[in-house]
C-alpha cells in the first residue's frame, strides 16, 4: 500500500486527537534527548495490503498520482514473495524503498538520493490492518478487483485508505481520501505478472541494520569546544533511569523505564546523522539518518535541543555548581531544561510535555573520561534484523 509523503499526512484531516498524540510521542523521545517525528503519520502500511497468506508471487508496475500537497505522478514497482514485499518509488532524484510484511505488520522504509548510498531508514511494527469491503468493483489494466476500506485496530482518526484486491489477493489499486472524501493519492496498476520471485529480491540489505554504517563519520571534525567535554553520566528519575555519553560531536542517551521500555538515541551535533530506537508496549520503532545538515533546515532530526537560553538560576549537586538552561526555548508544547556545569556536563535534566508526560532526572554518578564511539552504539538486541522479523541480504 502506498505511503504518502509525511508532509501530506501532517496537513491532512487527521484530527486534533491524532495531532496531540504526535506531540506526546515527540515528548517521549524528548525525555531521552531525541525529537524524532514518525516517518508516517497515518494508517498506511507502506507495503500492499494483504488479507491472506496465499497471495502468489508477482511483480507489478504502478503509477502513483498525488493530488494534494504538490500534484505529481511517479512510478512504483512491487515485488512479492511468500508474504514479503519490496516496493520502490522514484520521485525526481529520490528513491524510496519499502520492505515488509502486511500480515506481520512490519515495514521498513529506506531512502537514497541519486547514486548515493542510503541516507535514512524508518522501521515500524504497526497495529494489524483490517479490511471492510465497500461493494465497489473495478477493472484496472485488465485485472478485476474489489475495493475495501483499510483500518488499523483501535484507530479512528486519519484519512480514508482504500485497497482494490484481485481475486487471488493482489493489491492492484489504492486510494487515500480525506474524511471529506477529497482524493489525496491514487495508485493505479500499469502491468502485473504472476511469476516466481527470489527471496533475495524482497530482503533488505544487511547494512540497514548496522549501526556502524549509520554512524560512520561523514568528514573530519573540528576540535571540541571547552564546554563539550567527554563524559558518562548516570541519572535517576521517578519512572525511568537515564545514561548519557558524549564524545564531541557525538552524544548518546539511553532511557530504561521501570515498565521495561527502552528509548535509545545517538546523534551527531554537526550533521543530520544518528539512530533512534524505541521499544515499549505502545511503540516499537527505529529511525536512522546519515546526511549533512541542510543549510535551508539546519537541524538534526534526532536532537530535540533547539537552543540554549540561560534561565538565571543556579544549583549545586554532587559537589559541583551548575547553571540552568532552557534547551528548547522555541517550543511551546514540550521542553527540556538542563543544569550544566561550566564544561557542559548535565547534573539535572527536567523534560516536560503538554499532556502530562515528562520526567526529572538527577545525576547519581558523573565520569569525565574519554568516550569511544563504540560505547555509544544501540543495544544489539534491539537493532538485530531478527528483532524486527527480517531476514537480510548481504
Amino acid at each position: 500500500m502506498q505511503s504518502p509523503d509525511p508532509g501530506i499526512l501532517l496537513l491532512a484531516n487527521i484530527g486534533e486527537a491524532t495531532l496531540k498524540r504526535r506531540v506526546v510521542r515527540w515528548v517521549f523521545l524528548l525525555v531521552a534527548g531525541a525529537g524524532v517525528l514518525p516517518a508516517g503519520t497515518g494508517d498506511a502500511g507502506g507495503v500492499p495490503f494483504s488479507a491472506t497468506e496465499n497471495v502468489p508471487d508477482y511483480t507489478a508496475s504502478m503509477t502513483v498520482r498525488e493530488v494534494y500537497h504538490k500534484p505529481e505522478e511517479y512510478p512504483r514497482s512491487v515485488l512479492h514473495h511468500d508474504g514479503w514485499t519490496r516496493v520502490e518509488e522514484i520521485i525526481g532524484n529520490e528513491t524510496r524503498i519499502a520492505y515488509g510484511s502486511a500480515l506481520d505488520n512490519v515495514v521498513l522504509w529506506a531512502k537514497r538520493t541519486g547514486d548515493e548510498d542510503f541516507t535514512s531508514v524508518d522501521i515500524d511494527k504497526t497495529k494489524p490492518r483490517e479490511a471492510r469491503e465497500t461493494g465497489d468493483t473495478e477493472i484496472r489494466a485488465g485485472e478485476a478487483c474489489k475495493w475495501s476500506e483499510i483500518t488499523r485496530k483501535g484507530s479512528q482518526d486519519g484519512p480514508i485508505w482504500l485497497s482494490c484486491l484481485s481475486g487471488d489477493g493482489i493489491e492492484i489499486g489504492e486510494k487515500v481520501l480525506f474524511k471529506s472524501k477529497e482524493l489525496v493519492t491514487d495508485t493505479r496498476l500499469v502491468g502485473l505478472e504472476r511469476k516466481p520471485v527470489a527471496g533475495s529480491e524482497v530482503r533488505p540489505p544487511k547494512r540497514l541494520f548496522d549501526p556502524e554504517f549509520w554512524l560512520r563519520p561523514l568528514r573530519d571534525y573540528p576540535d571540541r569546544p571547552a564546554a563539550r567535554v567527554d563524559f558518562e553520566a548516570t541519572m535517576a528519575g521517578t519512572n525511568s533511569d537515564l545514561r548519557i555519553f558524549r564524545h564531541y560531536p557525538w552524544q548518546a542517551e539511553e532511557r530504561r523505564g521501570k515498565d521495561g521500555s527502552v528509548r535509545f538515541t545517538v546523534w551527531n551535533d554537526l550533521e543530520n546523522q544518528g539512530i533512534n530506537l524505541i521499544y515499549s508496549k505502545r511503540e516499537y520503532s527505529l529511525q536512522a539518518f546519515r546526511s549533512p545538515l541542510d543549510p535551508a533546515r539546519p537541524f538534526n532530526q534526532l536532537d530535540a535541543e533547539t537552543g540554549q537560553a540561560e534561565m538565571k538560576r543556579r544549583d549545586n549537586h554532587l559537589g559541583e555548581s551548575c547553571a540552568w538552561f532552557n534547551m528548547t526555548p522555541d517550543s511551546a508544547d514540550a521542553g527540556r531544561m538542563e543544569c550544566l556545569t561550566p564544561d557542559g556536563v548535565p547534573l539535572k535534566v527536567d523534560a516536560w510535555a503538554w499532556g502530562g508526560d515528562g520526567e526529572i532526572y538527577t545525576a547519581i554518578e558523573v565520569k569525565r573520561r574519554p568516550v569511544d564511539l563504540k560505547e555509544m552504539l544501540p543495544p544489539r538486541e534491539l537493532i538485530e534484523p531478527s528483532a524486527w522479523g527480517f531476514t537480510v541480504d548481504d
